[in-house]
């Protein structure tokens, strides 16, 4: 064992004559420990935070979405589906139609968007059958009628349940003296909670078939619904739909739907991180208050291994070897602590948020090695920096003026 690694294992761990120092060292260690547990948990609270809203958003966008300008109606064209199929990173492709309509039950009204698409391209398109808390995902009825899924919270307000009618209206030219709006009846065949209340409170969903019938839109549809096979290279392929298109057709993405929430979602990582990462800024400076303790105390010491030979780099590396070991044990025991705490929440789920308000019901947490890995090298290296000024004032005792009075 080289004989610095040795001396500083005995400075940190062996009892000193002043107890306060062993207990000051332990405080250095534990407050690492509680610094890297909280940058961790904290970076895996944001990515965990934002991958189930971006879960859940997926879930209710497809990756990309082709309409005309203005929002007039596509008719089926070979054209356009041909093009489209020559982009291998396009999954799938499926017709659908998205407007506007009022439900009617009871005496509960409200307006809703549809959107009319088939049951076996929802399945692949979309995630609500994920969501699905009561029913099943089907828009077709024993009795001919056809079936259409809402969310809980509509169908709360609505006092609505499965298996029971609802009525929409099409109120497109309703003002027109003599023109009656377009009245369809539905049957609930499935309610989804996603815990995002622009969606459970505004979508419902139904056949392609049933949306052209109720529009009188004949075999036209809103646009195609498209699924890559990377959602991060969605925005690209749309570029690329736009160009080969061109007008009056225009992609766009799950991404630039919800371009202001992604936005906010990064610009709140930088002072969260900040701020948490300040704990850890505290612990490098007990560190430093811990060495510079060790100094004072073993300043007898320092200057009977300077009379002995002990060189000037020698007495560097001790104090190196103290930060590092400090570094790894606060690191191991941070590690420690932020996987026991995030295992807990993942299991038992026991900080809870308002589900209305933050899409989910608990706190998410994403467990990322990366982060571990940078997170770690940046506590060892910070805990090698706090012993440079220590181990300075070491290096400038004399052994004479260490010794004089002993």
């Amino acid at each position: 064992m080289p004989l610095p690694f040795f001396i500083a294992k005995r400075h940190l761990f062996s009892h000193h004559k002043i107890g306060y120092i062993s207990f000051i060292s332990i405080i250095s260690i534990v407050g690492l420990a509680v610094g890297v547990a909280a940058l961790i948990l904290t970076i895996s609270i944001l990515n965990g935070f934002e991958k189930e809203v971006k879960t859940k958003l997926i879930g209710f966008d497809a990756h990309i979405r082709l309409r005309l300008f203005y929002q007039e109606s596509i008719d089926s064209t070979q054209f356009v589906q041909s093009e489209l199929s020559k982009i291998k990173e396009i999954k799938h492709i499926a017709p659908y139609i998205h407007n506007h309509v009022m439900i009617r039950h009871g005496n509960e009204t409200d307006g809703v968007i549809i959107e009319g698409i088939s049951e076996s391209d929802i399945r692949k398109t979309l995630n609500v059958d994920r969501f699905i808390t009561k029913g099943v995902l089907k828009f077709s009825t024993d009795n001919g009628v056809d079936g259409i899924v809402i969310g809980q919270k509509l169908a709360d307000f609505l006092d609505v349940g499965l298996g029971e009618s609802i009525y929409l209206f099409v109120l497109h030219g309703a003002n027109i003296i003599g023109n009656r709006p377009r009245i369809g009846r539905f049957i609930i065949t499935g309610i989804y909670d996603s815990g995002i209340a622009d969606y459970d409170d505004i979508f419902v969903y139904t056949s392609l078939s049933a949306a052209q019938h109720l529009f009188n839109m004949g075999n036209s549809f809103s646009g195609y619904q498209m699924i890559v096979e990377k959602p991060s290279n969605a925005n690209e392929i749309a570029n690329r739909i736009n160009e080969t298109l061109g007008f009056p057709y225009h992609a766009i993405t799950w991404n630039d739907l919800h371009s202001n929430l992604f936005k906010w979602l990064k610009v709140q990582r930088i002072p969260i991180l900040i701020v948490f990462g300040l704990i850890a800024v505290v612990a490098i400076f007990n560190i430093v208050s811990s060495l510079m303790m060790i100094v004072i105390e073993k300043t007898k010491d320092i200057g009977v291994l300077k009379s002995m030979g002990v060189n000037n780099r020698q007495i560097t590396l001790i104090f190196l070897f103290e930060g590092v070991l400090v570094g790894i044990a606060g690191t191991i025991l941070g590690y420690i602590i932020a996987w026991f705490i995030a295992w807990m929440q993942m299991r038992f789920g026991i900080v809870s948020i308002p589900k209305d308000v933050y899409f989910m019901s608990k706190l998410p947490i994403l467990l990322c090695w990366k982060d571990f890995l940078f997170i770690g090298l940046g506590a060892l290296l910070f805990s090698v920096i706090a012993t440079v000024y220590p181990s300075l004032k070491a290096v400038k005792l004399s052994p004479s003026e260490a010794l004089r009075y002993e």
